[in-house]
């Protein structure tokens, strides 16, 4: 049976338990629908964007909006404004969530390696090959995971989340140590797993442990950095057959913005979730 509650939810409290608990970590990918309010569609009526941009409405009442180019130079410079304000970037963090299946009797199938309950999750194959292929691009200067709850039930969800014990209640593997595996099982947080379907033991790893090891990296400009990440997204994402496509139906009507470099590159980041559901993260 499916866990008792959503891969969002999950996703959610994660995110919020990492920023809380490392000093480390900033979420660019979300600034432009977190920080702005904005509307992913190239014209927007959003109020809280439009009065940040300087648009006073007692005067335009019935403003309908304007396109994306006319306040792109003006998004740029507050985005720009936020990265530059971080001191440094040392690596980037890609996170594939999944929503795992508990599985209570014997006739799961790998029952017999485990013989008690079990966590299991699908490991589908265009997104192994998407997040190997990030993985192979970024080298040592990236940790791409995969991060499952050894949570079955949202009542233990939520006094995870209270105290603070969701990244400990979790299990994660290294994407490239998941190739040729059809599915990941585990029985609980912080031991190995299993991944299948020819058996292999593979090792669990500590993302805070990771993050302190990021923080002895070398510092890199915040600015240059994003936009290097987004470069190298997009030729990962032009090289993948899959989500190719999609990739660049939503990029179309952001293509004539390449000039405001930090915002293209949040724009390009924010499709790259959209369509692959892999959350981008930054050590800094």
């Amino acid at each position: 049976m499916r866990v008792q509650f959503e891969e969002k939810t999950y996703e959610s409290y994660f995110n919020n338990e990492l920023d809380q608990r490392s000093s480390i970590y900033f979420p660019p990918g979300q600034v432009l629908e977190g920080l702005l309010g904005f509307d992913v569609a190239a014209q927007t009526t959003n109020r809280k964007l439009w009065e940040i941009l300087g648009y006073k409405f007692w005067f335009f009442p019935h403003f309908s909006g304007a396109n994306l180019k006319e306040v792109a130079k003006e998004l740029d410079h507050i985005i720009g404004h936020i990265v530059d304000s971080i001191p440094s970037i040392k690596a980037n963090l890609f996170i594939q969530y999944k929503r795992p299946e508990y599985i209570t009797t014997t006739n799961g199938k790998e029952w017999e390696h485990w013989n008690q309950e079990y966590f299991r999750y699908s490991i589908y194959l265009q997104q192994q090959k998407l997040l190997e292929a990030i993985d192979r691009n970024f080298g040592q200067k990236a940790l791409v995971i995969y991060a499952a709850p050894a949570i079955s039930s949202l009542n233990e969800l939520v006094q995870c989340k209270k105290n603070q014990k969701i990244i400990e209640s979790s299990n994660f593997k290294r994407a490239r140590d998941l190739s040729n595996h059809r599915t990941n099982t585990y029985i609980k947080s912080g031991t190995h797993s299993l991944a299948c379907s020819e058996p292999e033991k593979i090792e669990n790893i500590s993302i805070l442990s990771e993050l302190e090891r990021f923080g002895q990296a070398e510092n890199a400009d915040a600015r240059k950095s994003i936009e290097n990440t987004s470069k190298s997204i997009e030729e990962v994402l032009a090289n993948d057959t899959y989500y190719k496509i999609a990739f660049n139906d939503l990029m179309e009507e952001y293509r004539g913005l390449k000039q405001y470099e930090i915002l293209y590159s949040h724009l390009l980041m924010k499709c790259f979730r959209e369509i692959t559901g892999v959350e981008w993260l930054v050590s800094i």
